[in-house]
């Protein structure tokens, strides 16, 4: 995909901006790769293939299941299976909660809120489609960057799962949040009352356990009086998502749009004539990553935003670990020219973030990378290649974006938007109020400026 630094939302691996353009994918994106183009080959061939390995959460050794307890709110991860057993001798079982948080309910319903550990959540979901933020391998990534988990919990109906929701606590302004990136998700109907009462029960939950938190930040996909528009950053709820399911090149093509056919080819052709090769450089060391890293620095200036520190990225990669975390790079004469991070979750991908060099435009590079990594995971088994983000009316600052990806997809996918639940109205009123003065004082700034 086009550069996407920072990708709307609850991609986005830090809530602390303000700045909505530490969101955005590159505004000026160019064609990609097109219909009847070969199977990616080989890295250091043209075109480039890469058998890469499958995606999906990190398997976790059953755990003995224990009461909770309310003093201990971290519900830590299980052992990686891989760890032998004299690790496993050695190391200390994370503590377990020994009394049991109450389960939470309202009269006016059946449906009930209780707090559950990973495995319970887990077994709950089962094969249903998950998004990496909401599995227990993003805990791993959220606990490195020091945002710990908050809690997990199951929204229930006469004891039958409904949703699920893993929340992680974050700091803004000195002041604390919870965030459930791309939660909750739902098992059951998702009907306007039960996403109502759903946050509902979570206020409550929130106001027993944690009067510090002032808002909670998650997915909705009605609108309704008790939800508000981001603090920080952006969200979007439309997005393009390409095809994988036909497997080959050839057939994935044939259901794009004409022009995303046409562009698709296009790149793969010109990227080749270029002498660039494309490759799965996952398992790469932190000092090739650096160099990998450089050519964020450029998009970012080229495009007007300010990316994270190259830790972020390294940190998401590592922690992450191959079954969920790919790096596709597509190199001319060895210097990296664009890369790809692509998250994965059971047999859904995601293109998190992306960057390509001022160079890579002139042999279209990122269409030709995002092609390349497309047909790579369609070959590995994967369903879709969600491409993050569209303009809608509700955010019709991805427009720009939107036209870019298009070409890839017949038709746009509906998802659920964020938005932000005030626990503390007062506190979030005076939080929202200073966001408008500082948005205000930048306007005049520029204004000035121009």
């Amino acid at each position: 995909m086009p550069e996407n630094e920072n990708m709307p939302d609850s991609t986005t691996p830090d809530a602390t901006t303000d700045s909505a353009t530490d969101s955005m994918t590159d505004s000026n994106p160019e064609a990609k790769v097109e219909a009847g183009a070969p199977a990616p080959q080989k890295a250091q061939a043209n075109p480039p293939k890469d058998k890469g390995r499958k995606g999906g959460e990190p398997e976790q050794p059953k755990q003995p299941k224990q009461p909770e307890q309310k003093a201990d709110p971290t519900d830590k991860p299980a052992q990686p299976a891989r760890a032998d057993k004299a690790d496993k001798a050695d190391k200390p079982k994370a503590p377990r909660l020994t009394h049991p948080e109450p389960v939470h309910s309202t009269p006016d319903r059946s449906e009930t809120l209780r707090r559950v550990d990973g495995r319970e959540m887990r077994l709950a979901v089962g094969n249903s489609p998950f998004p990496v933020e909401q599995t227990e391998a993003w805990e791993r990534f959220e606990e490195a960057m020091g945002r710990p988990l908050w809690g997990r919990y199951l929204y229930e109906d006469e004891g039958k799962p409904v949703a699920a929701i893993a929340l992680y606590r974050y700091e803004m302004g000195g002041q604390t949040f919870l965030w459930a990136k791309h939660g909750p998700v739902w098992l059951k109907e998702q009907s306007p009352e039960r996403e109502a009462h759903l946050r509902r029960l979570l206020r409550s939950v929130v106001k027993e356990r944690d009067r510090s938190v002032r808002f909670i930040r998650m997915h909705a996909r009605y609108r309704d009086t008790d939800l508000r528009e981001l603090l920080s950053t952006i969200t979007y709820d439309r997005t393009y998502v390409i095809d994988l399911v036909p497997k080959t090149p050839e057939k994935m093509a044939a259901v794009m749009p004409k022009d995303g056919r046409r562009a698709v080819k296009r790149a793969e052709r010109v990227a080749r004539e270029a002498g660039c090769t494309i490759s799965d450089e996952t398992g790469l060391s932190r000092e090739e990553f650096d160099q990998v890293y450089e050519v964020l620095r450029e998009t970012a200036e080229r495009d007007g935003f300010k990316p994270h520190d190259a830790e972020v990225y390294w940190t998401m990669l590592t922690s992450l670990g191959e079954k969920n975390a790919r790096l596709f790079v597509l190199r001319k004469d060895g210097v990296p020219h664009a890369w790809d991070l692509i998250l994965t979750s059971g047999k859904d991908s995601v293109a998190y973030y992306g960057a390509s060099s001022n160079e890579s435009r002139t042999f279209r590079g990122a269409e030709a990378l995002d092609w390349w990594a497309a047909c790579t995971l369609a070959q590995e088994g994967y369903r879709g290649l969600d491409l993050m983000g569209a303009g809608s009316t509700r955010v019709p600052s991805l427009y720009t974006v939107g036209q870019y990806k298009k070409r890839y997809a017949q038709h746009v996918t509906e998802v659920d938007g964020a938005w932000d639940v005030p626990v503390s109205r007062v506190i979030y009123s005076g939080m929202s109020a200073a966001k408008r003065l500082r948005d205000a004082l930048r306007a005049r700034r520029g204004s000035r400026e121009d």
